[in-house]
């Protein structure tokens, strides 16, 4: 086990020597994957994969929109045992969009949204949202 260590490590490292710019998120990536619940953004979304059902994700996403006091968008949410959307707004009128998506019995894909562009304030909002959903998992 090891040995397997020591040459992923030395992939990555390898890998961060040639896009140099990188280094540390790569290096950061692999050590967070080791123990799960790797957060990362693609535009301003958040996105992760726990280990959580569908419906238990779902619940904590519902108890983090009452908790924060955002309005649902009801007519637009929906939930299968595959999928499931849950779209609100924010005080200041954003859009903040949760969705999930089933990988297997005991993993889900989380992603997270707030607002329309990738701006460092949406993406701490995003943050904000998925951690308080995260202490109801």
């Amino acid at each position: 086990m090891k040995l397997k260590q020591f040459v992923l490590f030395m992939v990555l490292l390898s890998a961060s020597l040639a896009f140099q710019g990188c280094a540390v998120l790569l290096v950061g990536a692999a050590a967070a994957g080791a123990t799960g619940g790797v957060v990362s953004y693609f535009g301003n979304e958040l996105q992760t994969i726990q280990e959580v059902t569908i419906d238990k994700a779902w619940t904590a996403a519902q108890a983090t929109v009452s908790e924060l006091q955002f309005t649902t968008e009801s007519n637009r949410c929906r939930k299968d045992g595959v999928k499931a959307l849950l779209f609100c707004r924010n005080a200041q009128g954003q859009q903040v969009v949760f969705q999930l998506f089933r990988q297997s019995d005991r993993l889900t894909e989380i992603r997270v949204r707030v607002g329309q562009f990738d701006t460092a304030a949406n993406r701490q909002g995003a943050q904000m949202v998925y951690d308080k959903m995260r202490s109801r998992m």
